[in-house]
């Protein structure tokens, strides 16, 4: 069935040949030169909004078409500010790459595409909605019945709050985000349908915000209220992939393992910087820890240079993901490797991943600068500036803890402590990094005397490196 809803009939029904058709699928050999048995392109937080921002979504599609995905699946986000042009530019580029849903050669490309929050809501957002409210709701496609209606004219198929499609015999849930207080009703639809999900098979899932305490943990910014980490739990042969957070493919904490396996999807328009108390991060981070209300003084980095996502193959043995990054084409880091079935093992549990970790290190020789200069206004700034760390064993530098110590008589007393991101981290790695930098007001060192400025690398599990200093006056 091509692209679209199914019944609920059909589905107990078809379940059960898919199955079928899936464990064929596993025993005979695959058509594909590597051998895999199903390829998905994902992507998530495209965030189209003017004519001419679809150049990398175009790009992405392409590469997906040229290695031979069976289907595309955007875990949402895919209009910026829910607009349904915003929506065609999504639709128009899909049909440019993959005519009548197919790959030359006839190929079919299953669309596996969700809707988000900023598609849905957005458009009740800023002034253009307060300026001009009947205009904005012909326009919204949250708006009573424009999302059925958008839906179904720009990819010609019924929408429904929930679908289930199959790639290649493999069956991909995806739930569209809904209004708060709403939710989705993921919990029933999985339970009305667990004896037609083969445990021997993986099944792939999709919606917007993280499964609750899954990727990236308790902390992390834009996860669910819990329902679809309960519905999925039972099924360790689950793999879901979520949007909403941008943070970075780089990160290994975008893989969790758990009860089932849940999989951070990135963006496509630029990498998260929501890490509270990082100074080159947001301002008084507004999803993580609230009560630092000091003004950071080290320069927010930018990362709308990185656009994000992800081509998973299916083999009768292993799942792999690769990472990709696609402004420069690149590779952001080796191939997640999944052995199948995926209930045997857990090789990608935090715990597990945090006790093979290897700390970064900085070079031998490597040094850290202190330099002093004053503003317009007379206050002194203190920049410490330092190379970056290397990567050892494939763990490479995720931040930065920069700390101030006074150094007088017989005694060392920290008077400050900064946590920087590395200015790279979310980018594909090079071989010498980018340097690191931390700014101090000498306001914020009222003890006055020698200090001791050091630095240490950690990498995105926490673990940390050795460190380096220097001795500087204040």
């Amino acid at each position: 069935m091509t692209g679209k809803m199914i019944s609920r009939r059909w589905f107990i029904g078809g379940m059960a040949g898919a199955a079928f058709c899936a464990r064929r699928m596993f025993a005979e050999p695959a058509a594909a030169a590597d051998g895999a048995v199903m390829r998905l392109g994902v992507l998530s937080d495209v965030h189209l909004k003017n004519p001419g921002d679809e150049g990398t979504f175009l790009k992405a599609l392409e590469y997906f078409r040229d290695k031979g995905a069976d289907g595309v699946l955007i875990a949402g986000d895919i209009a910026d500010t829910g607009r349904i042009h915003q929506m065609k530019l999504c639709a128009d580029a899909w049909y440019k790459v993959f005519p009548d849903g197919k790959a030359p050669g006839g190929r079919t490309v299953e669309q596996l595409f969700i809707y988000g929050n900023h598609c849905v809501t957005a458009w009740k957002w800023g002034n253009a909605y307060k300026n001009n409210e009947e205009g904005a709701k012909a326009e919204a496609i949250g708006y009573g019945e424009n999302r059925a209606k958008c839906w179904e004219e720009l990819f010609h198929e019924k929408w429904e709050p929930i679908w289930l499609k199959r790639v290649k015999g493999i069956p991909v849930i995806g739930a569209h985000w809904e209004e708060r207080g709403k939710g989705i009703d993921i919990e029933t639809f999985i339970k009305d349908h667990a004896k037609e999900i083969d445990p021997a098979l993986p099944f792939f899932y999709t919606q917007h915000a993280h499964p609750r305490n899954t990727c990236f943990g308790s902390w992390a910014w834009g996860h669910d209220d819990g329902r679809s980490t309960r519905a999925l739990s039972p099924f360790p042969n689950a793999i879901a992939f979520s949007g909403h957070s941008h943070y970075t493919l780089t990160d290994e904490r975008t893989v969790w393992q758990g009860d089932f396996t849940s999989i951070n999807t990135a963006s496509l328009k630029y990498a998260s910087l929501d890490f509270s108390l990082r100074e080159n991060a947001y301002q008084n981070n507004s999803s993580g820890y609230r009560g630092e209300k000091r003004k950071h003084l080290t320069g927010q980095l930018e990362t709308g240079n990185s656009r994000q996502g992800m081509l998973v193959s299916v083999f009768k043995d292993r799942v792999a993901i690769e990472r990709r990054e696609f402004i420069r084409g690149e590779s952001l880091g080796d191939d997640w490797v999944f052995p199948l079935p995926l209930a045997a093992g857990k090789p990608f549990s935090y715990a597990d991943r945090a006790k093979r970790r290897t700390a970064p290190q900085f070079a031998a020789g490597a040094e850290v600068k202190v330099e002093s200069r004053n503003n317009d206004k007379g206050e002194t700034f203190l920049d410490v500036t330092f190379p970056a760390a290397e990567t050892r064993n494939k763990c490479r530098v995720f931040e930065y803890e920069v700390t101030a110590t006074l150094i007088e008589d017989d005694v060392d007393l920290v008077q400050a402590q900064r946590r920087v991101l590395a200015p790279d981290f979310h980018l594909p790695e090079t071989p010498n990094g980018m340097p690191g930098r931390c700014t101090f007001a000498a306001g914020e060192l009222p003890l006055k005397g020698h200090y001791r400025f050091s630095v240490r690398p950690i990498e995105c599990f926490g673990l940390k490196g050795k460190a380096i200093d220097t001795l500087a006056s204040v």
